[in-house]
């Protein structure tokens, strides 16, 4: 009887032990940056045509521009060494071959720039579509919005070849 009666003890103890305890749960996942392609990081000639605006004198109708796109831990950052434009880019979505990136600029001042692209990697080239909206505010309202979308069309010009990366010959 001593024996079931510590047995007892021990268990409603351990039960009442337990339940003043908090377990803390693990939870993991793939953030968007890490399923952007591997193929897209390198250099990239990237020419835009205008398909539509609502300013033709504000936008060009067409641009041949350099990307470099490259990550560092979670941060995916184009650069244009030709205009010496640097940004961060948020990515919206990623598949195996398409990824959608967002840059917002000027989000505390009387302009922002909301650039939207969707890319499509097809071996050594993307294409893609590239959206820009420019607001204007004056004391905190927006008083004119401008668009304009470009299609784009890259050649990768440096950078790991898409082929080595997956071994394909």
């Amino acid at each position: 009887m001593k024996k079931f009666v510590l047995i007892l003890f021990l268990f409603l103890s351990l039960i009442m032990s337990s339940s003043f305890c908090t377990a803390m749960t693990i939870t993991g996942g793939i953030s968007a940056t890490d399923r952007v392609p591997v193929g897209f990081f390198g250099s990239w000639k990237v020419m835009a045509v205008r398909v539509q605006t609502t300013n033709q004198n504000m936008f060009a109708p067409y641009s041949v521009e350099i990307w470099n796109l490259s990550k560092q831990n979670d941060i995916i950052t184009l650069t244009n060494p030709i205009s010496g434009a640097t940004a961060s880019i948020t990515v919206k979505d990623a598949t195996t071959d398409t990824f959608v990136f967002q840059r917002i600029t000027g989000e505390k001042g009387d302009e922002t720039v909301t650039e939207t692209a969707k890319l499509t990697l097809n071996n050594e080239n993307f294409t893609g579509i590239d959206t820009m909206v420019v607001r204007y505010y004056k004391n905190g309202v927006i008083t004119k919005t401008e668009n304009v979308e470009y299609k784009l069309k890259a050649y990768k010009i440096s950078g790991k070849a898409i082929n080595d990366i997956f071994g394909v010959r």
